[in-house]
């Protein structure tokens, strides 16, 4: 199946031809793009881990949860 009129690509010149896929010329605003994505998902990312954390930290930190902690040792 072709879906260009070029037969063989051997000795095809490419700028006697014209673009052989879409969109030609977005390749670096698509660069910039995915990188600022990915940077987006990292900062996001962070901030969700950090409230994580600070849940966990503070139900570890709770009297109860301490109080549990001791005891349980104190059996040992």
């Amino acid at each position: 199946m072709s879906t260009t009129s070029v037969e063989t690509w051997a000795g095809a010149d490419l700028s006697t031809i014209g673009p052989i896929y879409p969109m030609v010329g977005t390749e670096m605003i698509l660069v910039i793009i995915g990188v600022l994505f990915w940077l987006a998902f990292h900062v996001l990312q962070a901030g969700i881990e950090r409230k994580e954390l600070d849940a966990d930290e503070a139900a570890a930190r709770s009297p109860e949860r301490i109080k549990r902690v001791f005891e349980a040792e104190a059996r040992e």
